[in-house]
């Protein structure tokens, strides 16, 4: 038998503090510093990235898509706005800092030297080396802007105290009792109709993330960078489907994300496209140009880890650029209808018989443009094979109509329609009486100088009066853009570009920015005129409350507009707050306009002149060219000629006329063709059927035995009924005091003698004779 080994053998025992411990350690030993392990070195260098640095926001390391999209503007000279207000704000500072100088020159000498003297301090602060350097003195911006009389005028804290904002108790009650009705309403079907041609989608999951939906590293990173954490109902419903190439007919309201829904999966199904053929396989139709210019960059972020070709073509860029961009054949192209088919029609080698997938991005604005007879052009050259997906905030009968010429057995995905304002929206009006409605610009003045200084869009009517209102703004000392038709589109972008950045605080827009563009964190929409209609509106006010966010709209409303503002209490979920304003600060912003208005003269006159100059330029230019002998430029075709155009236009109202008067276009027709026998005849059809149709009608009921044989008999007894003296319709239905007491009494001596002589003629009445017994 082995021995078993004691537990005490194998302990190492424990060292107490009196106990002696032998040193190992030898003075020849390693080092401590030599004992440690050394890290491995790289074989490409000693250190990874030496010039690394830190970056302090993301804005620094994420790709900036402006970059791009200025590789298509050719650069033109233009008019400088701002630089003409500045010029004449500075000319009209120095006559006030003059005209302050004669008034009190000892003030002013005593003013200027504190200023140097606290930027000088500031400037030891910050450097030694400025110390020599002269300080030169400095204009310092006033709060109530150049047109002030004193430069050192500070609001008073009694002006600064904000507005009032109120709404009625009774409206608060109706709302939410027009919520409770509505959710009792929930979950109702659709009609028949579209129940027939679209086929619903599959229902979506709450809690779905985009790692759940299959797509590839290239695009879950790009969606990462991003900052997509969930998506949007919109892009969980549809994504789905267009992965497997069925065609789509989708339908949300603005800011839900339509863009990236269908470009995420158009973007998967590139990734395994056959590398050898390179042809267009995705067309992207928008209405506007900015929208294009949207979606261009958002295409670009989400394929920036993608080797992809996407290119854009809309009106009012370079045509150089894009014609070579396009005759590289790019996967995807960005277009409007007018200039993709003007390059169709004049750019070789570009066609689209290779598409695959075609969108149709607010199918309904396009629609409202007139762009009917482009857009078959465009879907007549596209491949018969092709996936469509149709995108639209609004799903009208127009819509549906190109829905059914396009789209093969689509998928309805239909989140909600655009027919209401975002729930994260603080709705309010500010009401014009009668009589003030010259006070609308000083109103304007008045909001985004004391209140919404910052992240505000501000909706005109006209592109003049959004031109006069930058004009008014910048001289009041207010960072503004405009963005309008009558712009450039290098003068459009540059704008939105420069609201993105910050660089602008307040953006005058007209309808043209109303819809699908989305610039982030707008806080505040003011609509300097009430729209036309409602779901205008809810285009504009739809700038801000995007994806979530919050945001509040203010509307100017004048007695004449007070229709549309009712309407717009009517339709929206919450209460609509009105804000009441100070009318004693408001005199004053009236005050500063018309002191501006010499100077908003005197800047619109320079840049008249400007303009002006500038044509006589391009003509003698142009001018210079032709004698110069140069090639001629390329004369570019249109898919119609003039006539043709005109002939459709003639024909498309034809259309609307024939509609609209059917019925007396048949009736003139038949007159003129028809004989004496077509009409009898036709007048005898008209009696039988007449004659059919009264048969038809019910019969009122009778006594049995009673009923008329004929209708003759049934007519002669109506008139009889009609005729014969009733005493229950005489009588018994009047119940008034003198037919009650007639009632009661009996007939009257006038009516007893007529009875008496119409039964006994020529004999006489007498009622109080007694009669005679026999």
């Amino acid at each position: 038998m082995t021995q078993k080994r004691k537990v005490e053998d194998l302990d190492p025992g424990t060292i107490h503090s009196d106990d002696d411990i032998e040193n190992f350690s030898d003075s020849d030993s390693e080092s401590e510093d030599e004992s440690r392990p050394k890290p491995l070195k790289s074989k490409y260098g000693s250190e990874f990235c030496a010039d690394f640095k830190f970056v302090d926001s993301t804005k620094e390391y994420q790709r900036d898509t402006w970059d791009d999209v200025f590789k298509y503007i050719k650069p033109k000279r233009t008019v400088n706005t701002d630089a003409k207000i500045a010029k004449v704000r500075a000319e009209e500072k120095e006559k006030v800092k003059l005209q302050k100088l004669k008034n009190n020159e000892n003030s002013t000498t005593e003013e200027i030297p504190i200023k140097k003297e606290v930027e000088s301090n500031d400037e030891e602060e910050d450097s030694d080396d400025d110390e020599d350097e002269e300080v030169k003195p400095t204009i310092v911006e006033d709060d109530e802007g150049l047109l002030d009389d004193s430069d050192d005028e500070i609001i008073p804290e009694d002006e600064m105290k904000p507005d009032q904002v109120v709404v009625r108790d009774a409206e608060v009650k109706r709302k939410e009792r027009e919520k409770m009705r509505k959710k009792k309403k929930k979950g109702q079907n659709d009609n028949a109709e579209n129940e027939e041609f679209f086929e619903d989608a599959l229902p979506l999951e709450s809690n779905v993330t985009f790692q759940e939906m299959n797509f590839s590293r290239p695009i879950l990173k790009a969606i990462d960078s991003m900052g997509y954490m969930h998506p949007t109902p919109i892009q969980g419903s549809t994504i789905p489907v267009a992965l497997l190439g069925r065609d789509v007919c989708g339908c949300a309201a603005t800011g839900t994300g339509k863009t990236a829904a269908y470009m995420l999966p158009i973007l998967e199904r590139l990734l395994f496209k056959p590398k050898e053929d390179i042809v267009t396989r995705v067309l992207v139709l928008v209405p506007t140009r900015e929208l294009g210019v949207q979606v261009y960059q958002v295409s670009k972020q989400l394929a920036q880890y993608i080797n992809l070709d996407i290119a854009l073509s809309v009106g009012g860029l370079d045509l150089r650029t894009q014609e070579a961009f396009l005759r590289k054949n790019p996967d995807i192209v960005i277009a409007t209808p007018g200039r993709l088919i003007d390059h169709l029609q004049n750019t070789p080698n570009f066609s689209l018989e290779s598409i695959e997938i075609l969108v149709l991005d607010e199918a309904d604005r396009m629609l409202d443009e007139y762009f009917a007879e482009q857009m078959k052009e465009i879907i007549k050259q596209c491949a018969a094979t092709r996936q469509t997906m149709l995108f639209s905030a609004t799903m009208s009968d127009e819509v549906q109509d190109l829905a059914a010429v396009s789209l093969k057995n689509p998928v309805k995905v239909f989140v909600n329609n655009n027919t209401d304002v975002a729930q994260n929206l603080r709705q309010e009006f500010v009401r014009l009486r009668k009589g003030k409605e010259d006070d609308r610009e000083a109103v304007l003045a008045y909001l985004v100088y004391r209140t919404f200084h910052d992240h505000c869009m501000v909706f005109v009517q006209t592109k003049v009066q959004t031109h006069r209102l930058h004009v008014l703004l910048g001289l009041l000392g207010v960072r503004v853009g405009e963005l309008h038709g009558n712009l450039n589109q290098i003068q459009r972008l540059d704008a939105l570009k420069k609201f993105k950045d910050e660089e602008i605080d307040v953006l005058l827009a007209t309808d043209v920015a109303a819809r699908g563009l989305d610039i982030k964190g707008v806080k505040t929409v003011i609509n300097f005129s009430m729209p036309n209609t409602y779901q205008h509106y809810v285009h504009r006010v739809g700038r801000t409350a995007r994806a979530g966010r919050c945001g509040r709209s203010i509307s100017i409303s004048a007695e004449l507009e007070y229709k549309m503002l009712k309407e717009i209490k009517k339709k929206s979920k919450a209460a609509v707050f009105e804000r009441v304003v100070n009318q004693d600060i408001l005199a004053k912003y009236k005050a500063k306009i018309e002191k501006a208005e010499p100077l908003i003269a005197k800047v619109l006159k320079e840049e008249k002149e400007e303009k002006e100059l500038m044509a006589m330029e391009n003509q003698v230019s142009s001018m210079e060219k032709k004698i110069s002998g140069g090639p001629p430029p390329m004369k570019r075709t249109w898919f119609q000629t003039k006539e043709e155009r005109e002939a459709a236009k003639k024909k498309e109202k034809g259309v609307e006329d024939k509609k609209l008067s059917k019925n007396k276009m048949k009736k003139k027709k038949s007159k003129l063709e028809e004989t004496e026998e077509d009409r009898r005849i036709s007048r005898e059809m008209d009696y039988m059927h007449r004659q059919a149709k009264k048969a038809k009608k019910l019969k009122k009921l009778s006594a049995f035995g009673k009923t008329p044989t004929n209708v003759e008999e049934s007519a002669a007894q109506a008139t009889k009924r009609k005729k014969g003296n009733s005493s229950f319709d005489k009588e018994l239905t009047r119940t008034d005091r003198r037919s009650v007491k007639k009632y009661r009494h009996g007939p009257s001596f006038q009516e007893r003698k007529e009875a008496f002589q119409s039964k006994n003629p020529g004999k006489k009445f007498m009622p109080n004779k007694k009669k005679q017994r026999n």
